[in-house]
């Protein structure tokens, strides 16, 4: 594998197009709505996008191997730093909040480590990422939507390091 194949590139990959504001907002319009697990859609995103095809009962499989994970390690950091959010404002307060933010994203980086070790070898397959929004109950259209939202943060992603 070359040094910038998938899904060696994964982590900075992810929070590359993460930054951008629509598929933000769209991640977390669907952890919220779906309880989508975002890492492990934005790794099948980019899995996908890499060609790297996953059959679907390998996609459901990783869905239930990264629930232990996010509902014993990230739900909790999440839920405590979301908790104390506009309720304990006092600067150790908000600094104590910035270190479980700080652990959280850790926790989301050591998931998406976790997702990549456990991908399963690449098929002819390719759809990994839409398969997983339909079984949380997405709609075609609103699955297809996100796919199109990944693309182009991905797009605009991409046109802005080739000009750095």
């Amino acid at each position: 594998m070359t040094e910038n194949a998938f899904p060696v590139r994964a982590w900075p990959d992810i929070c590359s197009a993460y930054r951008d504001g629509d598929l933000a907002k769209a991640c977390l319009a669907l952890q919220e709505a779906f309880a989508i697990d975002v890492p492990l859609l934005l790794v099948l995103s980019l899995a996908d996008r890499a060609g790297h095809g996953i059959a679907s009962v390998s996609v459901d499989d990783l869905v239930r191997g990264a629930a232990a994970w996010r509902e014993t390690v990230i739900v909790p950091l999440r839920q405590a730093r979301q908790g104390m959010k506009l309720r304990f404002t006092a600067p150790a307060e908000a600094a104590l909040r910035e270190g479980i933010k700080r652990l959280e994203l850790e926790a989301e980086h050591q998931h998406v480590l976790r997702l990549v070790d456990a991908l399963p070898p690449p098929i002819a397959e390719v759809g990994a990422a839409s398969h997983y929004l339909s079984a949380s109950g997405l709609t075609a259209d609103a699955a297809d939507d996100f796919i199109q939202t990944f693309k182009a943060a991905c797009a605009a992603q991409i046109a802005s390091s080739d000009h750095e």
